[in-house]
C-alpha cells in the first residue's frame, strides 16, 4: 500500500530535519575545536581569524551544494521550507538590514521610532504581505504587482524599483561583511572583498532562493551563537545583562547614558519625527523585496503567518542579545577606563584606540606614553584619573569589542565577528537574488510572454548577480558606500515607490492609468525632498523623503482613480481572487 501524503510529508520532514542537525552538529563541533585551540594556548589572532574564515567558507558551500537548474528551486526553494525554518532565515535578514544603523550609535545615530518600524513591518511581513504574496503563487511582490497592472509601463516601474531597492540592499550586505573581516581579522580590504564577493555569489548564483534562505538560516544560528557567548559567560560570571525588563534596568539606563555622552551628534528629538520615522521603516519594510523573498519558499499562505511570527520573535530575541551586547560593552569600558590614570589603561583599550574605535582625551593612541601626551595636552594634570568626558567609543566597538574588554579570549571574538559576517552574507546575497529575480524572471520572462528559455532566463539572472557583486567588489574595497545609507535609501525607495502601488492594487477602481501616475508622483516626491534639502545623506532626509513619496505616490494614484466612473469587472475578480478565492494570479510557470 502506498504513503498517504501525510506520511510522506512525515518522512521528508525527518530527513531534512536529519540533514539541518548534521549542519548544525558539523558548525558546533568546528566552534568546539576552535574553542579548543584557545584553551590549549594556540596564539589569539589565530584563534580570532580561523572562525571567520570557517563561516565564510561553510555558508558558501550551503549554497554551492544547494545548486539546481530547476525554477521552482532557483525561485522559490521548491516551495518546501518549514515555517520554523523560513522565520529563522527571515530574522537574519531583518536584523542584518539594522545592524549598520547600531554601529553607528555613536556617530549619526538614526532618529527615535526607528526600532519600533523594523518592527512594525517585520508584523506587516507576518499578519498581510508575506501570507498573500504565498497565497497568490507569485515568485516576489513585483511579480504580483506586474500581474495587477500589466500595461508595460507600470510593470517596468516596479521591476525598476524592485531591482534597485534590492541591489543597494545587497551593496549594504556586502560592505557590511567586508568591514566585519577587516576589522576583526586586519584583513586587506581588497582581499577581504574578493573573499566575501566569491562567497555571495557561491551562495546565491547556484541555487538562487534555496541556497539564499538555507544560508540565512544558517548565519541566524551563528548569531546567536556569536552574540550569546560572551552573554552568557558574563552572566555566569555574575554580571546581568543590561536590559530593561529581562535583566539590569539600572544598569541599562547607565550604558544608554554612557552612549549618549559619547555621540558626536545628538539624535533628533523631535516627536513628529520620531513618528515619521516609524512610519516610513514599517512601510519600507513592508515591501522589500528580500525581507518577503523567505514568505515565498513557505508551502502555503499559512504556513507564510507562522513563519512570519516566528520572523517576528527570532527578530526580538536577537535584538534583545544586541542591545545587552552594546550595553555591556559600554560599562566594560567604562568601569575600566573612568577613574584610571590614562597610562594605566587595559591593553584592550589602547589596542581599540590605535585603531580609532576609542578616543582617549580627543586623541587616538597606541600605548601608555601616547596617552598621557594627549592628555596632558588637553590640560589633564600628571596621572590625573580620567573622566568621562575625556573617552569616548565608537559603534562599531560598542558592537564587536565586549570579548576584549571581558578578557574571553580569541574563540570568542572569533565568533561574534563570525555572526557579523554571516548577517552581511545573508543580507547580501538575499538582496541580490532579489535583484535578479526582478531583472532576470519578471524584466525578461514575464515582458516576453513567458517564451524565454529556462537556461536563458537563468542565464540571465545570474549575470545580473555577477554584475552586482562587481560592483559591490568595487565598492567595498574602496569603502566608497556607508551600508547605513545604502539601507536607508533602500527602505525609501521602497516606501515611495512599491508601498503606493501595493496599497493600490487591492483597490479594483485602480488600472494601469493610476498606477503610472501613482509611479511618478511617488518618484517625484522621493526626489525633490532628497534634491531639495541640504543634507540628502541624513537619515531624517530619508524619513521625509519616504514618506511624502508615498503620500504623493498613494494620492495621486487615488485621484486619479477616482475619476474612473465604476471598477473595472478584470480588476474585482483580480481582488476577490486574492482577498477571497484561491489566490493564484497566473498561469503555472513552464519551467517548474
Amino acid at each position: 500500500m502506498g504513503k498517504t501524503i501525510k506520511q510522506q510529508a512525515s518522512i521528508d520532514r525527518a530527513s531534512l530535519d536529519g540533514r539541518i542537525a548534521i549542519v548544525v552538529t558539523a558548525f558546533l563541533f568546528a566552534y568546539g575545536c576552535i574553542a579548543l585551540l584557545d584553551r590549549v594556548g594556540a596564539p589569539e589572532r589565530l584563534v580570532s581569524v580561523v572562525s571567520p574564515y570557517f563561516t565564510i567558507v561553510a555558508l558558501a558551500s550551503i549554497g554551492f551544494l544547494l545548486h539546481s537548474m530547476r525554477i521552482s528551486l532557483y525561485y522559490a526553494a521548491g516551495r518546501a521550507v518549514p515555517a520554523c525554518y523560513a522565520g529563522f532565515a527571515n530574522a537574519a535578514i531583518i536584523i542584518g538590514l539594522a545592524l549598520p544603523f547600531v554601529a553607528r550609535l555613536t556617530s549619526d545615530p538614526p532618529p527615535p521610532g526607528a526600532f519600533a518600524g523594523v518592527l512594525i513591518g517585520v508584523a506587516g511581513l507576518a499578519l498581510l504581505s508575506g501570507p498573500i504574496l504565498r497565497k497568490t503563487g507569485a515568485f516576489s511582490l513585483s511579480e504580483l504587482l506586474s500581474a495587477r497592472f500589466s500595461h508595460l509601463a507600470p510593470r517596468l516601474g516596479v521591476i525598476a524599483a524592485t531591482a534597485v531597492s534590492s541591489a543597494l540592499v545587497a551593496l549594504a550586505g556586502y560592505q557590511t561583511a567586508v568591514d566585519a573581516l577587516t576589522g576583526f581579522t586586519q584583513t586587506g580590504r581588497s582581499f577581504g572583498a574578493f573573499v566575501i564577493g566569491a562567497a555571495i555569489l557561491m551562495i546565491a548564483g547556484p541555487g538562487g532562493l534555496s541556497g539564499v534562505v538555507w544560508v540565512a538560516s544558517a548565519a541566524a544560528g551563528v548569531t546567536i551563537i556569536g552574540f550569546g557567548w560572551p552573554i552568557i559567560a558574563l552572566w555566569r560570571a555574575g554580571v546581568t545583562p543590561p536590559l530593561p525588563t529581562f535583566g539590569d534596568a539600572q544598569g541599562f539606563e547607565d550604558a544608554l547614558a554612557h552612549i549618549e555622552s559619547w555621540r558626536s551628534i545628538a539624535p533628533p528629538s523631535a516627536l513628529g519625527l520620531g513618528l515619521a520615522t516609524t512610519l516610513a521603516v514599517a512601510l519600507g519594510v513592508f515591501t522589500l523585496a528580500p525581507a518577503l523573498a523567505p514568505a515565498v519558499t513557505t508551502p502555503e499562505a499559512k504556513a507564510a503567518r507562522r513563519a512570519g511570527l516566528a520572523n517576528f520573535g527570532w527578530t526580538l530575541l536577537m535584538s534583545m542579545m544586541i542591545a545587552a551586547t552594546v550595553g555591556l560593552s559600554a560599562l566594560s569600558i567604562t568601569r575600566i577606563s573612568i577613574g584610571q590614570p590614562p597610562e594605566r589603561l587595559s591593553e584592550a583599550i589602547y589596542a581599540a584606540s590605535a585603531r580609532g574605535f576609542v578616543k582617549i582625551c580627543g586623541a587616538s593612541v597606541d600605548g601608555p606614553s601616547a596617552a598621557r601626551r594627549a592628555c596632558a595636552n588637553r590640560g589633564l594634570a600628571q596621572s590625573a584619573p580620567l573622566r568621562a568626558e575625556d573617552l569616548t567609543a565608537s559603534g562599531e566597538y560598542l558592537l564587536g569589542g565586549l570579548p576584549q574588554l571581558a578578557g574571553l579570549g580569541g574563540a570568542a571574538s572569533g565568533l561574534l565577528a563570525s555572526g557579523f559576517i554571516a548577517l552581511g552574507l545573508a543580507l547580501a546575497s538575499s538582496g541580490l537574488q532579489a535583484c535578479a529575480t526582478a531583472l532576470g524572471h519578471e524584466g525578461v520572462y514575464r515582458l516576453r510572454g513567458e517564451t524565454a528559455l529556462t537556461s536563458r532566463r537563468l542565464a540571465i539572472t545570474r549575470f545580473a548577480l555577477t554584475a552586482v557583486t562587481a560592483i559591490g567588489f568595487a565598492t567595498s574595497s574602496a569603502a566608497a558606500l556607508d551600508s547605513a545609507y545604502l539601507v536607508g535609501a533602500a527602505l525609501a525607495i521602497s516606501a515611495a515607490c512599491v508601498a503606493p502601488i501595493a496599497a493600490l492594487a487591492f483597490w479594483p477602481r485602480a488600472r494601469d492609468r493610476d498606477a503610472i501616475l501613482a509611479q511618478l508622483a511617488g518618484l517625484a516626491g522621493l526626489a525633490i525632498i532628497i534634491f531639495v534639502s541640504g543634507s540628502a545623506f541624513r537619515f531624517e532626509t530619508l524619513v521625509w523623503a519616504a514618506l511624502v513619496g508615498f503620500a504623493t505616490g498613494l494620492g495621486g494614484g487615488i485621484l486619479s482613480a477616482l475619476g474612473a466612473k465604476e471598477d473595472a469587472p478584470e480588476n474585482r475578480a483580480f481582488v476577490d481572487r486574492i482577498l477571497r478565492g484561491e489566490g493564484e494570479i497566473s498561469v503555472p510557470d513552464k519551467g517548474v
